[in-house]
């Protein structure tokens, strides 16, 4: 447990770095922070973003890890047999946007 906070610390102490790497400028993540310019700065100074701010920076930094995620979650709903037919997920779609 001890290694798994302390990973969690080493991470929030290099996302500046990873920020500051990345292809997004600055406003990009305030905009999906909703977080004003110096909310914005102060948090990435101090280092004291949120565990869902953490969580929304990281989806951001890493989009292929999260679709990744999504394919493996999938693949095992699919083995799992957690699948509904294509008809009834026409009828479901249908159904949601009045169609």
């Amino acid at each position: 447990m001890i290694e798994i906070v302390e990973n969690y610390e080493n991470y929030i102490n290099s996302l500046p770095d990873l920020i500051g790497k990345s292809y997004y400028k600055a406003e990009f993540f305030m905009q999906k922070l909703g977080l004003k310019h110096a909310t914005y700065y102060r948090k990435l100074k101090s280092k004291s973003f949120t565990h869902q701010e953490v969580k929304l920076i990281t989806n951001l930094l890493f989009p292929e890890e999260i679709l990744i995620q999504e394919l493996q979650k999938s693949e095992e709903d699919i083995k799992a047999g957690r699948t509904i037919d294509f008809s009834d997920f026409k009828e479901k779609l249908r159904t949601k946007y009045n169609i």
